[in-house]
This record gives structure tokens, sequence and C-alpha cells, in this order.
């Protein structure tokens, strides 16, 4: 009889473990047999079962899902040839039961009969176990969750992008960022009023001037998002004075939005690895460099950067298909405006490619759009291109890192007599389109030293831009895009090329900090850049800054109608300038 239920045992753990104690059998015997089996002597257990030749420790739970479909059809086959075996095997152990209860009327533990009702008890189980396994083999393999985009490498080393790499605070709702930009800019002009033209980042000369204060964060629950940051400091009104679209029609769309660098809200999708649907206004990042300076290698951009928009208003799409790829389309109202200028909105997106931890790819495009104030059927088109390149990475080295970026733009306008294929003439010769272009690039590369405690730039850039259509206005009497400025015409055929270079160093003892000194030289074709005697009338702004001013402040609309009036006031305008600048910035 024993051996009989050694053969029973040893068949029942085909399909799975020996678990029964044969109390009978010397304890040497029982530990042999189990040896045997690859399984160590246990009791007796109605739980999950092991394969034979595997450890409890590494066999797969029934509730594991299996990820290989084809391991789990192979498995699914044999654990229906277990249970059909367990049903045999209960089926013999019912028989060979009633045989020992023949025999021995009053069993007792340790009897065959006892330890024959312990496996009978057993069997239903394992079957259980079994079927549900089986059940749980032929589900499909669970999905796992997509990784967040570009979350597989540190991008704090690229240009455009905030350096830090924890969140001071977080919750579950909201995630606040604050933003300080403070800087002291000295032109070697020396202009008499102060005043610096022909830039989006500096505007006062020897002084102390906040340049950005800006609070907000962003809000996230059950999918719904949504994004503000306010714009103070001198952003809030030198950002807006290069929209144009506020002078067609009415509402003060800069009174309504100029305290916004970024404001909209928005729906995240589960699709790929996320598809984000937000309506407001944006930053568009084209131009490679960041709107706000702290996340920037250098502090004044190139023209590439400085004269392409810094904020869309309308409707973006962010759909990641990958964890590196992103594409991006935008329906919004024109080029770095609050309204549309003409009859038709603008369209553009981006492409950002990251395919590896050292490479950066980004890719921008507009089209569409009437973007020329008061003037319809002129339509603009635009390409912005950036790749970015981690060459060096040594982090117990004294240079840790260094990286470079490049930038190429190009574009033009065509419709409303002028042309992206140059100057257009009739048979008697006569110019009847101009061409309008912007082509540019900008060039940086950046040290970092001693753990990222310091950090080197060196670089510049270059544009040509026929027509000016790109060319920030320098404030001449408080002209903005909206006046435009006799002193800088803006209309087709006017030329402006220009060039410029910066060596930018970093100090940065906490990531949430940075302390820079900066050295910049621009140079242009023709007179731009506010010299000793200023761009201010000497009365003040008297109010008129579309038209030329006398010396007694009053406003004449030709050149020539001053004789009366103390003759012509002229803007001091030159060529080059030197500045140093010098900044504090925070970021939280």
């Amino acid at each position: 009889m024993l051996f009989s239920m050694f053969a029973l045992c040893l068949a029942f753990a085909q399909g799975s473990r020996c678990y029964a104690q044969v109390q009978a059998q010397p304890q040497a015997q029982t530990q042999t047999k189990a040896a045997e089996l690859h399984e160590p002597a246990q009791p007796l257990s109605t739980g999950p079962v092991a394969d034979v030749g595997t450890t409890a420790s590494t066999a797969p739970s029934p509730s594991t899902p299996v990820a290989d479909p084809g391991v789990a059809l192979a498995l699914e086959k044999e654990l229906a040839a277990m249970k059909a075996r367990m049903e045999q095997i209960g089926a013999q152990l019912a028989e060979l039961k009633s045989r020992a209860v023949a025999t021995d009327a009053s069993p007792v533990a340790g009897t065959p009969a006892r330890v024959a009702e312990a496996l009978l008890t057993a069997v239903p189980a394992v079957a259980a176990v079994a079927e549900t396994s089986s059940d749980s083999s032929a589900a499909k393999p669970e999905k796992t969750a997509p990784t967040e985009p570009f979350a597989y490498a540190d991008w704090t080393w690229l240009n455009g992008t905030a350096r830090n790499k924890d969140a001071v605070w977080d919750s579950k709702f909201f995630t606040p960022e604050i933003r300080f930009d403070t800087h002291f800019v000295s032109s070697f002009n020396h202009p008499k009023d102060d005043t610096i033209g022909g830039s989006s980042e500096i505007f006062r000369s020897n002084e102390i001037q906040l340049e950005q204060i800006s609070f907000g964060g962003d809000f996230h629950w059950q999918n719904v998002r949504g994004r503000v940051l306010t714009m103070g400091g001198m952003f809030a009104v030198t950002t807006p004075r290069n929209d144009a679209s506020i002078g067609r029609g009415q509402w003060d769309l800069r009174g309504a939005y100029k305290y916004f660098s970024e404001a909209y809200g928005g729906y995240h999708f589960n699709v790929n690895h996320g598809l984000n649907v937000d309506a407001g206004i944006f930053v568009s990042y084209i131009g490679l460099f960041s709107y706000y300076n702290f996340d920037n290698w250098a502090y004044q951009p190139s023209y590439v950067s400085s004269n392409t928009p810094w904020f869309f208003n309308g409707l973006r799409i962010q759909w990641f298909p990958t964890d590196k790829l992103k594409i991006e389309p935008w329906i919004i109202n024109g080029w770095q405006s609050y309204g549309r200028f003409g009859s038709r909105p603008g369209l553009g997106g981006q492409i950002l490619y990251r395919p590896k931890p050292w490479l950066g790819l980004v890719f921008n495009n507009y089209g569409m759009g009437e973007d020329t104030l008061g003037l319809i059927g002129r339509s603009r088109i635009h390409t912005d291109d950036s790749i970015e390149v981690k060459y060096y990475d040594k982090p117990t080295k004294d240079l840790d890192k260094m990286a470079f970026s490049f930038t190429a733009d190009l574009g033009c306008e065509y419709g409303g007599g002028v042309s992206c294929m140059g100057n257009k003439k009739d048979s008697s010769g006569n110019i009847t389109a101009y061409k309008q272009a912007f082509l540019g690039w900008m060039a940086y590369n950046r040290f970092w030293f001693k753990k990222d405690l310091y950090g080197l730039t060196i670089g510049g850039g270059q544009m040509n831009n026929p027509g000016r259509y790109l060319a920030l206005l320098p404030p001449i009497n408080g002209a903005d895009a909206v006046s435009g400025s006799p002193y800088f015409p803006a209309s087709p055929g006017s030329v402006f090329k220009a060039w410029d270079t910066s060596v930018t160093f970093d100090y940065m003892p906490k990531q949430y900090i940075t302390f820079r000194w900066e050295y910049g030289y621009r140079h242009s074709n023709v007179p731009y850049f506010t010299g000793r005697g200023g761009i201010t009338p000497p009365g003040g702004n008297n109010g008129f800054p579309a038209q030329f001013v006398c010396m007694d402040n009053t406003p004449s609309t030709t050149s020539t109608g001053c004789t009366e009036n103390g003759g012509l006031w002229t803007p001091d305008l030159r060529k080059d300038e030197g500045t140093l600048r010098m900044a504090i910035m925070v970021k939280f």
C-alpha cells in the first residue's frame, strides 16, 4: 500500500507538487523522494502550485499577466493537460479511499485511508487553480503605461530649457512656478535718455530694472490641464508693443493680455505617449531661445530669436507618438499677435525630435497668415530650424560639459506689392513688387565647469531682412508697431542687415539662481542703435510718433515742415552698439 501511495504522489507531481504527508513512511525516505522531484519536502497545501522544477519564488502567480503571447499559449495547453490529469487522479483517489475504508473502518491520522482523504480534498483546489490559471493565460497581455515624453534623459543642458532638476513643491493639483529677472545694462554709446532700442531683452541703460516678475504654474486634475504665468516688469510693456494687430478693430487687446505671458486651458488624452489640446496664449519657441532669460545660454539672443515671435494666441495641439517625438500643429490669430491682421488666420506647427540624450532637433513652420496691418492680401511664410548637440560630457572633470546650438531661419512675404523671389518689374522696368524676405542664422557654444557651477557661452548671428518686416522698431518718440516711425521706415524696398556677437559668463551656486555677466556687440548696415543724443525729443514724447518732430516739440507731416519751429529734430541713431549686461535671475 505504501508503495502505491508513493506511485500516486509521483503521478500527482507530474502536474503539481507532491504535498502529501506520508507519516507512516520514514522521514529519510520522504526527503529522498522529494529530492528526486527537485522540491523540498513540504506539508500539504491547497494554495497556488508551482511547475515542477521551479521554486515557489520564481513560479508565475495565476494573477501575473504573461507578456509574451507565445508563452501564454504554451502555458494554456500545459494547464489544460494538468486539469485533465487532476480529474483522473481525483477518480483514482475516490476509488482508493473506498477500498481503504472497507479494510479499515476507523481510520486514524497516518493510515492509508486518511492520506487518501487528504489528497482527495486537495485535488479540487488544485484543479480550480489550474482552471483560473488557464483562463488568465488566455487573456490578452496587459499593456504597460506609456512613458512620459522625453523622460528618458536629462534635458536641462539644452538652450531654451530651464535647468531646474527638482521642483521645490508639488501636488496632485498644482505645480507652482515663480520667476524674477533683474538686470543692469550699460550701453557704451551712453544715450542721454537711457533708452536702448532694437532689442527684445534690454531696454534701459545705466539703470537697475526689473525685466520680469512672474507668478503662476500648472494645474492638472483628471486629465484636465491649465497653465497661467503672469508677466510683470519691463516685459509687460515691451513685448506687446511689437504687436500691431491691436490697431485693427476695437477693444484694447493689449490691455487685456499684456500681463500674461502664458494663459491656457485644455485636456490631456491618453493617446500614445500623450495628446494635449490647449487654447489660449502660449509661448512659440520659434528661434530656439526661450521667452525667459533664465532658461537661455545668453541674455540677449541674436536677431533670429530676438526678431521672431515669443507668443501665439490660438489653439495648440501636442501629439507625442513616441517618447522621443512631438508633433504640434497651431491654429492661431497671427504672427506674435493677440488678434488677426487681415481676413486669414495663421497656420503653423512644430516638430520636436530628441532621438538621443545628446541630440535635440526642432523644426518650426508658419504660413498663410496676413500679418501686415491695414493691408489685405499679403501673406507670410517662415521656417525656423535648430539643432543642439552635447558633444562632451565628463561629470568628474573640471570642464564637465560642452554643447552647441545652430539655428537657421528663412522666410518671406508675397502679395500686396511684395514678392518672395526678388523684385518684379513691368515692361517699362518699373518695380511692381519688391523682394520681401528674411534670412538669418545664429550659433552658440556652451561650456560648463566644476559640476555646472560655472558656465561660459560664446556665440552670435546675422540677419538680412529686405523690407524690414521683422526688424524691431526703435521706440523713437514712443513709436510702436502700430504707429511706425518716419525715422525708421519699414516699407518694401527698405533693406536691413545686421550681425552681433556676445560672451556670457554664469555663476550658478544653486539650480534656482543664476548670476550672469555678458558683453555684447551689435552692428547694422544703417543707423539703428541709440546713440549719445538719445531717441527722445527735447520736450519728451509729443504723442505723434508717426510724424516728424520739430525742435519745439510740435509734429510735422514732412521733414521740411519745421522751418518756423526751430528746425527738424533728429534722433541719434548709430550703426554700432556695445553693451555690458549683468543680471540676477531666479526661478522656482
